[in-house]
């Protein structure tokens, strides 16, 4: 008998772990926004996530800029924040890097006569017929 599949939240209100996730992302959403609420309207889109680990308010802008600016700000926030969560004891502030700039930028592959003579080589070495072929042809293509 084949089973159906669930849907995302069906799993949600299943799984004890999933729940516990879920919950969790909820609380930090509602700590961005309350913070995003707090900070400056230039520099609120800015901060994109935040968490509080063992008294220590965590938070991730998209920029070095606007870190720093949001360093300044850390003590004011910090005694803004304090009243709902009291065991706030310091903010940290993390660049989340875009995960674009982190790919290493690719230069067009460069083709020498060594690779081409390499890859002439072992087709002529080639005894299977379409592999030769093709061997040929990627041979001619580097030494262009």
């Amino acid at each position: 008998m084949a089973r159906s599949p669930k849907s995302v939240r069906h799993l949600l209100k299943d799984k004890p772990t999933l729940k516990l996730l879920e919950r969790e992302i909820r609380a930090q959403n509602a700590l961005l926004n309350q913070i995003r609420r707090l900070l400056p309207a230039d520099l609120a889109p800015h901060c994109r996530a935040a968490q509080i680990r063992e008294g220590l308010l965590v938070l991730h802008v998209d920029s070095p800029v606007w870190a720093t600016r949001l360093r300044y700000l850390a003590p004011e926030l910090l005694s803004l924040l304090r009243p709902d969560h009291t065991a706030l004891t310091a903010v940290t502030v993390k660049v989340l890097v875009e995960r674009e700039s982190c790919r290493p930028r690719h230069r067009p592959a460069q083709h020498s006569a060594v690779a081409a003579s390499i890859i002439h080589d072992s087709a002529e070495d080639t005894k299977h017929p379409q592999l030769r072929a093709a061997l040929e042809r990627l041979g001619l293509a580097v030494r262009k």
